[in-house]
C-alpha cells in the first residue's frame, strides 16, 4: 500500500509501570505472533490487547462466533491446549494483519512508571488524534476497527481504548516533537 493511503490506527508504548521490564522490540514481538513452535504463525491474544481487539473484530465482521467461543475469555478454562488449537487459526489471521502494519517509532527514554514522559505522551497523543467525541466520520471506510464491538475502537477510528475519549494537552505536540528530533534512525536490519 503507497504511503499516501497509510493511516494512523494504534498509539502504543511499554514502560509506564513502575517496574516494568518490557521492551519495545518484546511488545512488538508478542503483537507480531510467533514465528516458530507449536503455534507458529498464529500468537497469543490473551497476552495482547491489540491483538485481542483485531481478533474480535474479525469474528465480527465475518460472523466467526460459533467457531471461536472462547476469544477474549481470561479464565483458565480459555488457556486450555485445545481452546489454543481451535483458535489457531484465528491468531493467523491477527498475525498477518498486523505483521502488514507499518510502524513509526519514537525513542523516549526514561525510568518506568506510570508518571514518565512515555505515558504522558502515549495518553496525550491517543486523545489528540482519536475521534471518539468529534463528528467527523471516518475517513477509511475499509478500516477493519469499524468492525469491532468496542466502541472505543470504532469510533475512535484506533485500535486503542484508552484516552480516546480524554481531553489532551496540546503541549504533547511539542515535547513529542523534541523526542522525535532527538531519535536515531534503526538499521534496515528487522529486530522482530
Amino acid at each position: 500500500m503507497p504511503s499516501t493511503k497509510w493511516r494512523l490506527s494504534r498509539i502504543g508504548t511499554v514502560g509506564v509501570s513502575t517496574g516494568s521490564s518490557n521492551t519495545l522490540w518484546n511488545r512488538l514481538r508478542q503483537h507480531r505472533g510467533n514465528v516458530r513452535g507449536k503455534y507458529a504463525g498464529g500468537g497469543n491474544h490473551r497476552g495482547s490487547i491489540f491483538r485481542l481487539h483485531v481478533g474480535q473484530a474479525l469474528i465480527e465482521k465475518h460472523g466467526w462466533h460459533d467457531e471461536y467461543p472462547h476469544w477474549g475469555d481470561q479464565n483458565p478454562d480459555a488457556e486450555t491446549t485445545a481452546v489454543r488449537e481451535q483458535e489457531h487459526e484465528l491468531e493467523q489471521r491477527v498475525s498477518e494483519y498486523i505483521r502488514d502494519l507499518p510502524f513509526l517509532w519514537v525513542d523516549i527514554p526514561g525510568k518506568p512508571g506510570p508518571e514518565c514522559d512515555r505515558a504522558e505522551i502515549e495518553s496525550n497523543a491517543i486523545a489528540m488524534v482519536s475521534r471518539y467525541r468529534r463528528s467527523a466520520g471516518p475517513s477509511d471506510l475499509d478500516w477493519l476497527g469499524y468492525h469491532s464491538p468496542k466502541s472505543e475502537v470504532y469510533q475512535s477510528g484506533l485500535w486503542n481504548v484508552r484516552h480516546v475519549s480524554d481531553s489532551f494537552d496540546p503541549s504533547v505536540v511539542d515535547q513529542l516533537s523534541a523526542y522525535i528530533s532527538s531519535t536515531e534512525a534503526l538499521d534496515h536490519q528487522s529486530r522482530i
